[in-house]
């Protein structure tokens, strides 16, 4: 019996004609999912006074917000799989970009908890998805810097919530932190109207209504947790856990406090911490393009074995500098090695997994590392609160160093080929 095609399996795009519209709308999703995620970094110093809550007590909310992610990640990775990368993505980035706006609204800590958990739960998916979705469009040779230019989104982003932090914040209050959160509307609405669905995924769904077993050599099953562990699937789901929580927790460990750590113990006021923010991120955008042309050319693991043992090296270097203009330009160093070689990371976790279980594989892998970084946050404060904010950052030092260990295992990529 003949298979007729439906009207979404018959239409596939052309990889090639829509990679850089894919690109483009991943961009602009990452960018509002760091947007997001920095504005409440960026509140944090300024709750404290205001509401007059303890380091502990803040770092819930960060807390909050990332527990939320990571609950919904093993929920966006199935969905993705079974009805789309578009469809999911467009979903993620409204949902986030509503509550986050909603959160400016808040009138006490328990009210901003509530809410940053519900942001949470859209932000959950955006990363994940993301990645299946570049990584479903671009030819393995130029996929490490496709997927490392959807990161450089984060630094755009960080400073667009800098630049509100700056200029809105003085005169109007925290508040308008939250309700540029809206923004992420015009990454939904880009991607609704200018991307495609994945053309892998297409392929995939279509053989398997035809009853044909193999896509790229893979198996073609109905994706299910299970099939995470079974056979050649749970090594590789345990090494791009590992990769991923290392990254994630050494990222919100530091990520969470180094506002407030500029602010409390070098005295910045909000401008010039944005001016020593900016130049991190600014080492960051370049460290993006760096590290991903990088892996693209030497390879995905050499890759993610520097980047954590230097993100050790210089987290330690960087807080134990005591002048402010060494202080400013370590910042850009430090922000083009700690941010830079994640550039690649949704390649390489993403290529781990065959195409019948990438989404629900790299949910799996990025959910449970934001499910072991949920608590970062706040143990940092904790840490900061009984000791100094340096020594918490310190620990996370050693966290950086444990991503070069998983990285060291995992099986290298860079030839790995994912649409038909």
């Amino acid at each position: 019996m003949s298979h007729v095609l439906t009207n979404e399996e018959a239409i596939i795009a052309n990889p090639a004609q829509y990679k850089w519209k894919a690109l483009t709308g991943a961009i602009l999703g990452y960018t509002f999912d760091a947007l997001d995620f920095m504005v409440l970094a960026l509140a944090i110093p300024l709750l404290v006074k205001t509401w007059g809550i303890s380091l502990a007590s803040a770092g819930l909310i960060s807390t909050a917000t990332i527990f939320g992610a990571a609950l919904s990640g093993y929920i966006w990775g199935p969905l993705a799989d079974k009805f789309g990368r578009k469809k999911t993505l467009i979903i993620c980035l409204a949902w986030f970009g509503f509550f986050t706006f909603f959160c400016g609204f808040a009138t006490n800590y328990v009210h901003l908890i509530i809410f940053r958990f519900i942001a949470g739960i859209g932000l959950g998916g955006e990363w994940v998805i993301g990645a299946a979705l570049v990584t479903e469009f671009f030819p393995p040779e130029q996929r490490a810097r496709a997927t490392s230019a959807v990161q450089s989104g984060w630094a755009v982003g960080y400073a667009l919530a800098l630049g509100v932090n700056a200029y809105l914040v003085p005169t109007h209050g925290w508040q308008w932190l939250f309700f540029s959160g809206i923004l992420a509307l015009l990454a939904s609405l880009y991607i609704a109207i200018f991307v495609p669905e994945s053309p892998a995924w297409l392929k995939a769904k279509q053989n398997k209504a035809k009853g044909i077993e193999t896509v790229s050599n893979t198996v073609v099953q109905v994706a299910s947790w299970t099939d995470l562990l079974k056979g050649a699937n749970l090594k590789t789901t345990l090494l791009a856990f590992g990769l991923c929580a290392s990254c994630l927790v050494s990222y919100w460990g530091a990520g969470s406090w180094i506002p407030s750590y500029l602010s409390a113990e070098r005295g910045l006021n909000i401008k010039a911490m944005s001016g020593y923010l900016m130049i991190l991120n600014v080492g960051g955008f370049l460290g993006y393009y760096a590290y991903g042309y990088l892996a693209d050319k030497l390879g995905r693991r050499a890759n993610f074995i520097f980047g954590s043992l230097a993100s050790a090296a210089i987290m330690l270097i960087w807080i134990n500098l005591s002048s402010p203009t060494a202080i400013l330009w370590m910042a850009g160093v430090f922000g083009f090695i700690t941010y830079g070689y994640w550039g690649p990371l949704a390649a390489f976790v993403s290529e781990q997994f065959p195409t019948s279980v990438r989404g629900v594989g790299t949910s799996f892998a990025y959910a449970s590392g934001r499910m072991m970084s949920a608590l970062a946050p706040f143990a940092m404060g904790g840490i900061a609160a009984k000791y100094s904010l340096g020594i918490a950052l310190g620990c996370v030092a050693v966290i950086y160093a444990l991503g070069a260990l998983f990285g060291f295992f995992m099986k290298e990529t860079k030839d790995v080929i994912v649409v038909d």
